[in-house]
């Protein structure tokens, strides 16, 4: 059956460019006996094999000021008895990632360093949010809690700016501050000073971190309606099969089109992504292509000729679908595969790499750039959808799951 993906003309409301900064935020206990993976929620390249960093006496001479500067520190300081080097250190790091212009980008300290990424096999400790950063840089937000989870439960909601925690005002925090600081040991109190649009005045919460499971798909009939509703909340090592069954199974319940909700999804593993847009389309699809520093590009292809290359679909995004998501709907978007329903979505198509530094300590950064099959920047821009729709706060009705029927209502027609 040939897909017929005209698009139906739906009036549209004003959407807003949210531009924000996307980290995973995972906040965990600090347990010497959870089993650490390398996998990460948002793409990082192994270092293990990593070339030493140059010695001081290859360093570029515009960097000499720095060993000028605590040399002079070191003999003339009125306090220097009393110098923290390893304060000096971490202080020089930090502004050296201040500088930069790559939001994205941060120290680590040694005691945080080592961040449990057991989320990406289906479960990991903590309260079970996303954050992000302000168009700004002075704050930082909820992009989405996890369902289920201590945060969701606890009632945080997706928009919340972070204004405190524990009392510590936030004021200049990046992204990476406020991971370090809030997350912490299983069974622990953590509390958020948030405002919240649309609230006059700010809300204290306050959260204990817990175990989150992870399923990361759901999937149902839509009442009254011939079509699957799955939603799809992160991308672990599961997702792909957890997708391939609930497909499996509404098409035997006789669905006719299936919606794929990934609003309020953060993103998460890119093989995961690889392997699922992979099931819709035809063997060796470009889905994705990256490039780095250098100039030097590499494309993401599919692995095979999907089994599910003909069921009708339509894919809803929002303003929190970020970095997979953006992959996932670019790629069906482009290939032509799929109408692309809600609004601009957040705009984090990076690569990064996390890098251990002597003190036991890292830093990480952006390596490489996505881009949609089409050349499309997904990095700040985000993905335009093809029928722009805004669902009105605090009203039940989703308009874009409406739009969605209506859309596979015309391509089934």
């Amino acid at each position: 059956m040939k897909l017929n993906l005209k698009i139906i003309k739906i009036k549209s409301m004003a959407t807003f460019a949210s531009y924000f900064i996307l980290i995973v935020l995972i906040l965990l206990a600090c347990n010497n006996n959870i089993q650490k993976t390398p996998e990460v929620l948002f793409p990082v390249i192994d270092d293990s094999n990593a070339s030493p960093p140059p010695s001081p006496r290859e360093i570029d001479k515009d960097l000499l000021i720095i060993w000028e500067a605590y040399s002079y520190l070191a003999k003339e300081f009125v306090g220097r008895n009393e110098m923290d080097n390893a304060k000096l250190a971490e202080g020089a790091v930090k502004g050296m990632f201040q500088a930069l212009d790559d939001r994205h980008a941060g120290y680590i300290p040694p005691e945080r360093f080592n961040i449990d990424q057991s989320a990406f096999q289906g479960k990991f400790y903590g309260i079970g949010a996303t954050v992000g950063q302000t168009k700004d840089g002075l704050r930082v937000l909820i992009v989405a809690p996890i369902s289920g989870s201590p945060a969701d439960e606890a009632g945080i909601k997706a928009g919340d700016i972070i204004l405190e925690v524990d009392g510590d005002d936030t004021e200049g925090w990046t992204v990476l501050d406020a991971v370090n600081r809030i997350r912490g040991r299983l069974g622990t109190p953590v509390t958020l000073k948030v405002q919240r649009i649309g609230e006059t005045e700010p809300l204290l919460i306050r959260i204990i971190r817990g175990e989150i499971k992870l399923p990361s798909v759901s999937s149902k009939i839509i009442a009254g309606e011939a079509y699957g509703h799955i939603k799809v909340t992160t991308f672990t090592a599961e997702t792909h099969s957890e997708l391939v069954l609930a497909i499996q199974e509404l098409l035997s319940d006789d669905a006719k089109g299936i919606v794929l909700d990934l609003r309020e999804n953060p993103g998460g593993l890119l093989k995961s992504v690889v392997d699922i847009v992979s099931e819709f389309v035809p063997d060796n699809s470009l889905i994705l292509y990256e490039i780095d520093g250098n100039g030097y590009r590499k494309n993401w292809t599919s692995k095979n000729s999907g089994d599910f290359t003909e069921i009708p679909m339509v894919i809803l995004v929002n303003e929190f679908s970020a970095s997979g998501s953006e992959v996932l709907a670019g790629a069906l978007q482009d290939l032509g595969r799929s109408v692309v329903i809600g609004t601009a979505t957040f705009g984090k198509g990076s690569v990064g790499i996390q890098r251990k530094l002597s003190n036991d300590g890292g830093i990480y950064y952006t390596v490489a750039r996505w881009y949609t099959p089409n050349g499309r920047v997904i990095e700040e821009n985000g993905l335009e959808p093809d029928v722009v729709i805004r669902n009105k706060a605090n009203e039940t009705d989703d308009l874009q799951m409406q739009a969605a029927i209506t859309q596979l209502d015309f391509q089934l027609d």
